[in-house]
């Protein structure tokens, strides 16, 4: 895998820059505001004061146990976040920003960019960070109050980022919390416990939570203005490695509702579906502990009908038609009952795509992999490019409802034939026509790794995604997504053939013949 690829691929310029404040009390007050905290903190970003920083930090849970450790290097607003458990095992992530392009990697070490209105997120909670509020444009807003404590409330904009809220206590200059995406779709609270001495009168936010969460990160080791070169600022190497061996294709079985492919897993055979919307590899306990596959850790798995128990594995080797990724963190679960109709041994999700170039042709019943190291697919013409957010370990793609709505579809060929979206978006003009017999009433069961749950369902007029409209598809309610987030499933996919591109960061489409 070609990490210089993929960072300089997909560029994406950010402008940290003083904007023009109107000229009126408010915005004098603001500026005011952010002055005292200013010289609260001591510092400011890209004042040069402080142009590196190695930190250390620590979660420690509502328990007060320290489950997790990170290590980071910052050279400005450009920085990379290594985490790890404080379990004996491979397992982790990092994040980083080059600069230009935000990046993530799963615990397997393979690396993608994170896109969109994700990186505009990032962005804003890098700048909080590193103090480069008080050099935005801010509006005063109504007062508030935090533990009886009276604060004042200071809208943040910037080119490039999502708006941020801060409540500053107006007697010190220290900020108490900021909110980030206020009302938007990423509304996050970040509850500033404490402030820490970076360097004689230079301060940091050194304890932070975020929302209802009560456990705490904290900084317990900081270094200012040490020498940080490149290296430390490139994603990890994968820590996964794969083997090429065969750039053919070879056969996978294609039904009306799922993709099943072969592996083997530690020499032993196994079938399992092709889950594109799935984070990770994950096998059924049974065949993890048939092929012997260790145990390293305990973890849970998130989807529909809730929370899954599952064990963190780790995978001597996979081999899938003849390619071999070795060293492989997978998950392991108990199969729910929502699918103990099926036999197979467990689903192939991000991990397959995410360090290989994997072309699905649906209509031949084939899968091919190659080297990315080759270079970017390329696809013969009257194929679609679909630049994908995979900051999740899926891929979410832009999609419109009945052309009123437009929302974040996660593309699922292991979930369901269906179109899964908020059960808010009744108040957006959005009505299904829900099948009134049987015992639910009006409602219909939907099941997922984690069990059921009841939803209304019923026909959808009408989705879009990219330049392809499809009309009359089974549509549910759910719970589980916001109102801009839904999933769009295997009824609509199986319509097409795929190249993914993960490591360059694109994916592309062709409508079938059928």
């Amino acid at each position: 895998m070609r990490i210089h690829t993929l960072l300089t691929g997909l560029v994406v310029t950010f402008f940290v820059a003083t904007a023009a404040m109107p000229a009126s009390v408010q915005a004098d007050d603001a500026q005011s505001l952010l002055a005292k905290h200013r010289a609260f903190v001591g510092w400011q970003y890209g004042d040069g004061s402080v142009t590196s920083l190695y930190l250390e930090r620590t979660y420690t849970n509502a328990s007060g146990k320290v489950t997790h450790h990170a290590t980071e290097y910052r050279l400005g607003l450009a920085y990379r976040r290594d985490f790890r458990t404080v379990k004996n095992y491979e397992e982790g992530d990092s994040t980083g920003f080059t600069g230009n392009v935000f990046w993530r990697t799963d615990p397997n070490g393979f690396t993608v960019p994170i896109i969109g209105d994700n990186a505009k997120y990032y962005l804003s909670i890098d700048v909080l960070f590193m103090e480069g509020s008080t050099d935005l444009a801010a509006v005063l807003k109504a007062s508030s109050t935090i533990n009886g404590k009276s604060v004042e409330v200071l809208r943040i904009t910037m080119n490039g980022a999502l708006p941020f809220d801060v409540y500053e206590d107006p007697e010190t200059g220290a900020y108490l919390k900021a909110v980030i995406d206020p009302g938007g779709r990423f509304e996050t609270t970040v509850n500033i416990l404490s402030y820490a001495d970076l360097a004689p009168g230079k301060k940091i936010i050194g304890s932070w939570s975020f929302g209802t969460d009560k456990g705490v990160y904290a900084y317990t080791k900081m270094a200012v203005n040490t020498p940080i070169g490149a290296e430390e600022l490139h994603p990890p190497p994968p820590t996964a490695k794969w083997t090429f061996a065969n750039n053919q294709p070879f056969k996978i079985e294609v039904t009306d509702s799922r993709i099943f492919v072969d592996a083997t897993i530690n020499g032993v055979p196994g079938h399992f579906f092709l889950d594109t919307g799935a984070g990770n590899i994950a096998v059924t306990d049974a065949f993890a502990d048939r092929a012997h596959i260790t145990t390293v850790d305990k973890s849970a798995a998130f989807g529909i009908g809730g929370v899954a128990k599952t064990l963190v594995r780790k995978a001597d080797t996979i081999d899938f038609g003849g390619n071999t990724l070795s060293s492989v963190i997978i998950s392991s679960l108990t199969i729910p009952y929502v699918f103990r109709n099926e036999q197979f041994d467990g689903l192939i999700g991000f991990d397959l795509f995410a360090g290989a170039i994997v072309n699905l042709s649906l209509t031949g019943g084939t899968m091919q992999i190659s080297d990315p190291a080759a270079g970017p697919a390329a696809p013969p013409n009257g194929w679609y490019p679909v630049i994908p957010d995979l900051s999740t370990s899926t891929p979410r793609v832009p999609a419109r409802i009945d052309d009123k709505l437009d929302i974040m579809a996660q593309l699922d060929t292991g979930g369901s034939n269906l179109v899964l979206f908020s059960n808010q978006v009744e108040d957006h003009g959005i009505h299904l026509i829900a099948n009134r017999s049987g015992f639910l009433g009006g409602n219909a069961e939907i099941g997922g790794i984690g069990g059921y749950e009841v939803s209304v369902c019923g026909p959808l007029a009408k989705l879009t995604v990219g330049p392809f409209p499809y009309t009359g598809t089974e549509a549910c309610e759910s719970t589980n997504w916001g109102l801009h987030d839904g999933l769009v499933g295997f009824d609509f996919l199986k319509h097409f053939d795929y190249i993914f591109d993960y490591p360059h960061g694109v994916m592309y489409m062709m409508p079938h013949k059928d």
